[in-house]
């Protein structure tokens, strides 16, 4: 009978113990090993802030992380994402739209290069253009300015709208080349390989490897970065999820085009709940600056990070703000969930 009370009070402590361990569980235990979230920072969420750092990269490269918390539920952040045109809209993304299903010209009306890009247009060569442009891009955009005549603005401008159509069809029909920087910027995102493997080579070799369950689309955007506007198209991939060590709400942004300074890019949007129901609305973006390697790379860094730290919590609270306000327009309230 001792004995057996004696075993009794060791299941007991075990019982009590794998409790413990399992109200313990770290709701940021996806982003590991890329990202560790202190005392400090826990203290800092448990008031309401956000916390935003710069995290370990290579060279060329700058990433950053960031979360606050958030009261809203898987349903209505996917509802905001799919109107990502409603969501991102703000000081530092002033232009935005989401292309159609195929994507149309019509869907690019609203992009416009700004008269600096336009006057560079006229002066690319290869090797030698402040914009991305290959060189048959090039050589598409001057004939276009040449023939338009007194009208060359508009005329490169409707022309770069057609070449930023002919990238979108490109990547839809044979994604990024396997040695893109992106292939290199996904590897050095070292949480989703670890932790969300499928999803990681649906990233990989899209769009070879569909994935059951990933919502996705286009958008077009301009967005200020270091005080001059860029203009970027992200392919958005969404997936819901359930199990307490994956996210509600996975979402993965990257850069297909973008005209300065950028040449690759990985954001990824999350939803993660704390074993007591809270949620933290998590944000981690990698991306391969080209003035990074330039003379002055260190200072420029030093600069990039600071600035790209503050934003980011900065763009969070902006970002909390809009989700908790309510449904994006268009959608009720008392839709079923």
């Amino acid at each position: 009978m001792a004995m057996t009370i004696r075993g009794a009070g060791t299941l007991v402590i075990l019982l009590a113990t794998g409790a413990a361990a399992a109200a313990a569980r770290d709701p940021f235990e996806f982003f590991k090993p890329s990202v560790t979230v202190g005392v400090d920072d826990r203290r800092q969420l448990d008031r309401g802030e956000p916390i935003a750092r710069v995290i370990p990269s290579v060279a060329g490269e700058i990433a950053v992380f960031a979360a606050v918390p958030i009261h809203v539920d898987t349903n209505r952040l996917v509802a905001w994402m799919r109107r990502i045109e409603e969501l991102k809209r703000s000081s530092y993304v002033p232009a935005i739209g989401r292309m159609s299903e195929p994507p149309r010209i019509e869907d690019l009306a609203g992009l416009e290069l700004d008269d600096e890009d336009l006057s560079d247009v006229l002066v690319c060569r290869p090797r030698n253009c402040a914009i991305a442009l290959s060189a048959a891009e090039m050589t598409q955009l001057q004939r276009a300015a040449a023939d338009s005549g007194s009208d060359w603005k508009a005329g490169v401008q409707q022309e770069f709208r057609r070449v930023v159509l002919q990238r979108i069809k490109a990547f839809l029909a044979d994604g990024q080349p396997a040695l893109a920087p992106f292939s290199m910027i996904l590897e050095h995102s070292t949480f989703l390989g670890a932790n969300a493997p499928l999803f990681a080579e649906y990233l990989a070799r899209y769009p070879h490897a569909p994935m059951t369950g990933v919502e996705s689309f286009l958008y077009w955007s301009k967005e200020r970065l270091a005080g001059k506007p860029i203009a970027i198209v992200t392919h958005v991939s969404m997936l819901r999820a359930e199990g307490d060590a994956f996210p509600d709400v996975l979402v993965a942004g990257r850069q297909v085009f973008a005209t300065r300074y950028i040449t690759a890019s990985l954001g990824v949007t999350a939803l993660v709940r704390s074993e007591r129901g809270v949620r933290y609305l998590v944000y981690v973006n990698r991306s391969q600056v080209d003035v990074l390697n330039r003379w002055f790379g260190g200072l420029v860094r030093w600069f990039a990070e600071r600035r790209v730290q503050a934003e980011a919590a900065e763009v969070l609270r902006g970002l909390r703000t809009r989700l908790e306000r309510g449904e994006p327009p268009g959608i009720t309230e008392d839709r079923p969930r």
